[in-house]
């Protein structure tokens, strides 16, 4: 068997030893069906450090039932690089940490805690890739951990819903936008998440703290002044090669492979800078000829056999379904966020077994490869290709007819800052005021419109360059809460998120991206990302390089969902919690959800928009069965457990 190693973390500021003592037996007890590798704490007067090593499979021997005490101060998962003196860092080889990010000049993947003499310091690094959790008390007191189930077995934090995130979920920015909750909410009330690129002071007395943003002095620019396609292929492929460096340098050695552009690149930069040991690959699929549409596995196969990598194909149609409320969850910070969360964990534990601590992902590369930036690139195509150029692509390649008011319209735009922001705030707000479905209760119009508004409120301070920039910075932020849920199972790293990536997303003009003389409207994937398809043609071959069409992932959607029909109609069966609270009227939303299942009947059914909130209101049920009772239940969903070889 394979370690996967899981570093987990907790603080207590100013709780009395009994507390700590309780807290430490009830953290062995969730641990207790895993193999924890060590235990340590770190006791101050005012503050005490709890560190473990954990695998997530069956223990091979009694696990620890003390805690070893230590004489670190310090805590991080993750890794990062000393950009002073370029030496990095990895919990990954049990480094110990020689410096304090919230001091220096930092790059990496990482959350960070340490008790000093006077204070407590607990930092998330540029995207929160490592989320840290935190609740205050009475009279000083602090418990904070990179694990929010870590966090809710403490017994001082209370075990309450806060309403005002499920009805947040529900909104259109959140069910359908996919964003993280706003202010740093989570679904239990009192229990916060740091933002990314922050740093909370915590002063011994727990009286007085501050939550600053981390240092962002380090720029990374462009080495010399760029002006042709050819220097900015050549530049991306150094930036890619160093991220992906660090990665492996760090302990990386698997790569969670789509067949997509985004992640084959992610592959060209691992053999490009590791040549002689190429790393592990998983992927998932489907057997079923009526997915071929979700599935690349004959792509993936030709791939890993030109390049040599070892891979597994991890086939999905056996647990092709939603969580139920019987289902163990490992995300318990509401409803989980991705797209098939048994999916995630069968690849976790394919993973596990070959070897595999740290994985990369192709994660973010929609964003920094502009893929859907198309409409965005006016401006710098007149800026660099002329006002002909611009002509010719608002008139053959977008289909505005020449000198219409329509053509006229992008024209502007592309000279206007102030008028391009203007159009794309108004591409962003086309949902705020939706129509939502009938059986969503009234509270739910007016938090729509509140949260789509804090969500495009960055559009109007922007000075970005180009209008393309803009849409990359709404890309990246808010967060999507999916990322929140990736390493509950295995630790991911995302290559294209590191801040070298985003820094060269926002100084490429925007147009370099898309072949845009060749763009089909009907499918702009064909030419879009064509720095990434361009970097690694010597590496890889031209079917990966030259994918034409994007992965679909809606009829596994619609299998899901199909497949999940009984449970669902159970769910709807006994009185709803969301009833009660009157966010969702349970008679209306089963006639809609019987509707949708008889859809799911036809394999070519096309589930729309209304899928995702059907989908909201199901999920977050089964969410809040498990999590709404008495602490006593509740816990037992705390618990850590094996990873289920769910792929056979």
């Amino acid at each position: 068997m394979g370690d996967l190693d899981m570093k987990f973390w907790t603080v207590m500021v100013n709780a009395s030893p009994e507390d700590v003592d309780a807290y430490i037996n009830d953290m062995l007890d969730a641990l207790a069906d895993v193999q924890v590798e060590s235990a340590k704490r770190m006791d101050r007067s005012w503050a005490t450090l709890i560190t473990t090593d954990v695998h997530l499979r069956e223990p091979g021997s009694c696990g620890p039932r003390h805690v070893e005490t230590s004489n670190g101060d310090t805590a991080y998962s993750g890794w990062l690089r000393d950009l002073t003196k370029n030496v990095l860092h990895t919990s990954f080889r049990q480094d110990a940490l020689t410096l304090d990010p919230s001091e220096g000049a930092v790059i990496g993947e990482f959350s960070y805690a340490s008790i000093h003499p006077d204070r407590a310091i607990l930092m998330t690094d540029h995207y929160a890739t490592h989320p840290i959790y935190y609740w205050r008390g009475k009279c000083g007191l602090w418990v904070a951990s990179n694990d929010l189930r870590l966090l809710l077995l403490c017994r001082l934090v209370p075990l309450e819903i806060r309403r005002e995130s499920c009805l947040e979920l529900l909104t259109q920015s959140v069910m359908v936008g996919e964003n993280e909750l706003a202010e740093g909410a989570t679904f239990f009330e009192g229990v916060l998440k740091m933002p990314a690129s922050t740093v909370l002071h915590i002063d011994r007395t727990g009286q007085t703290f501050r939550l600053t943003r981390a240092r962002e002095d380090t720029a990374f620019p462009l080495d010399g002044a760029f002006s042709h396609r050819e220097d900015f292929e050549q530049a991306f492929r150094a930036r890619l090669n160093a991220c992906v460096h660090d990665r492996i340098e760090a302990g990386a050695n698997g790569i969670m492979l789509s067949g997509g552009v985004d992640s084959n690149t992610i592959l060209g930069a691992s053999l490009s800078v590791h040549k002689r040991i190429a790393p592990f690959c998983a992927n998932m699929s489907f057997r079923d000829a009526d997915l071929a549409m979700s599935q690349d596995d004959k792509l993936v196969e030709a791939l890993v056999r030109h390049t040599g990598t070892p891979h597994r194909i991890i086939y999905a149609d056996d647990f092709l379904r939603l969580p139920m409320s019987n289902d163990a969850c490992a995300y318990v910070d509401g409803p989980d966020a991705a797209a098939n969360p048994l999916a995630k964990e069968a690849c976790a534990c394919v993973f596990q077994n070959h070897d595999v601590s740290l994985v990369m992902t192709g994660e973010g590369g929609d964003v920094i490869l502009g893929e859907s930036m198309h409409p965005w690139i006016l401006d710098s195509i007149r800026k660099h290709d002329g006002i002909g150029a611009l002509h010719s692509y608002v008139t053959e390649n977008l289909g505005a007819r020449a000198f219409s008011r329509t053509y006229f319209r992008k024209v502007l735009t592309s000279l206007s800052p102030r008028l391009g922001r203007l159009e794309l705030l108004k591409k962003e707000s086309a949902g705020e005021y939706p129509q939502l479905p009938d059986y969503l209760g009234e509270s739910l119009r007016e938090a729509t419109r509140r949260y789509t508004r804090s969500v495009n409120a960055h559009l109007k301070r922007s000075r970005t360059r180009y209008l393309g920039h803009d849409y990359i910075r709404a890309m990246l932020f808010p967060r999507a809460t999916y990322f929140d849920t990736l390493n509950v199972y295995c630790t991911h790293s995302h290559p294209f998120l590191d801040p070298r990536m985003i820094s060269f997303a926002l100084a490429c003009p925007p147009h370099f991206h898309h072949d845009y003389r060749r763009l089909d409207r009907a499918n702009p994937y064909a030419t879009s990302k064509m720095l990434a398809r361009n970097a690694y043609r010597d590496i890889l071959p031209d079917f990966a390089t030259g994918k034409k069409s994007k992965t679909s992932y809606a009829l596994m959607a619609r299998r899901m969902f199909h497949n999940s029909a009984r449970a669902l109609l159970h769910l709807t069966n006994r009185p709803m919690l969301l009833n009660d609270w009157e966010l969702v009227d349970q008679a209306r939303f089963r006639r809609h959800l019987m509707a949708y299942i008889v859809a799911t009947e036809d394999p070519n059914a096309q589930l729309g928009t209304r899928y995702h909130y059907i989908r909201g209101v199901t999920d977050l049920e089964s969410w809040l069965m498990k999590f709404s009772g008495a602490r006593t239940s509740v816990v037992k969903h705390l618990k850590f457990r094996p990873l289920r070889a769910l792929a056979g």
